[in-house]
């Protein structure tokens, strides 16, 4: 099957080439910028956050060609991933404010990286503690944001959601790590994981919270509610104790409403804190907002009562 132009097998040849080029890469070793992350759950408006930014503020990124990179080889190419991305421009248009369960399109857009930062956390989706990240580990992960920082020539910016189990390790790599945490409306974020789980994700999707191990004899339903709540509960617990100057929250809904004012609010944010950044272009309107019941009646209902349930905790 083609993608973009490229067989399977052209692509892993191409990267298999591209790999004995990385090797006579040299990237920086030290970053100069502060580095930010996107936290949330899985389906909290998170892409179309990153895609704000992407498209309005210049920043550095993993592209789809460095995840593919990381299918093809079991390991990414950060340096020339990137400057191929660089060359692409982006790959982004206008009209692409659209994902496909957080992939977008384009070899140069900014990458769903979950399969990047898993070769170095040896975990897809699971929560890893600070002191459980080996110096290789750091040290692999910081070389390839510092890379990736030196191609662009602009601030790291990052969107991968199975990072919100992980704010302290990554603050143990990048101590000056800021986190911009999206927020959304419990029920639809567990609706659009739901939907998504009963669709093409049937074992799970996204982050994994240590609350989530084992879901033996829990539907679907129960465990896309403890997802939501524990995932959020990590964060806050996360939060708290890395600092709120290290944070930003934006919510889904004024991202959608008024997302001029919200870039200009991550631009101020960034910019205050060690990641130079500007509005460089001007963003449309406004988005569709994705609210209310998007399930049958009764799953709605019982989706508000686990929930309620879980928040009152």
């Amino acid at each position: 099957m083609a993608v973009n132009g490229f067989s399977k097998f052209q692509d892993k040849m191409m990267f298999y080439g591209l790999n004995v080029v990385e090797k006579f890469q040299r990237g920086a070793e030290t970053l100069q910028f502060s580095p930010t992350f996107i936290v949330a759950p899985p389906r909290a408006g998170t892409t179309l956050t990153r895609q704000v930014v992407s498209w309005a503020i210049p920043t550095s990124y993993f592209s789809n060609l460095t995840a593919i990179s990381s299918f093809h080889l079991g390991k990414p190419l950060p340096i020339i991933t990137a400057k191929m991305a660089k060359k692409m421009g982006g790959d982004q248009q206008l009209s692409s404010f659209e994902s496909n369960f957080g992939r977008t399109e384009g070899r140069g857009a900014p990458a769903e990286g979950e399969t990047i930062w898993a070769y170095w956390f040896r975990d897809r989706y699971g929560p890893v503690e600070p002191e459980n990240v080996s110096p290789q580990q750091a040290e692999g992960m910081y070389r390839a944001v510092a890379a990736t920082e030196q191609v662009f020539g602009l601030p790291f910016f990052n969107k991968t959601t199975v990072l919100s189990l992980r704010i302290r390790a990554i603050r143990k790599v990048f101590p000056n790590a800021l986190f911009i945490q999206v927020m959304r409306d419990p029920l639809d974020t567990a609706q659009s994981i739901y939907k998504a789980r009963t669709t093409r994700y049937p074992t799970w999707l996204g982050a994994r919270p240590h609350e989530c191990r084992d879901i033996s004899g829990k539907s679907v339903l129960q465990q896309v509610c403890e997802q939501v709540y524990y995932v959020e509960k990590n964060i806050a617990r996360e939060r708290a104790i890395v600092g709120e100057q290290a944070f930003l929250t934006v919510h889904y809904k004024d991202i959608c409403q008024k997302p001029q004012q919200e870039a200009e609010r991550i631009a101020a944010f960034m910019d205050a804190n060690g990641a130079p950044a500007r509005l460089t272009r001007p963003l449309p309107e406004a988005f569709e907002l994705s609210h209310g019941r998007k399930v049958d009646e009764a799953e709605y209902h019982e989706m508000r009562r686990l929930l309620d349930k879980l928040y009152r905790q």
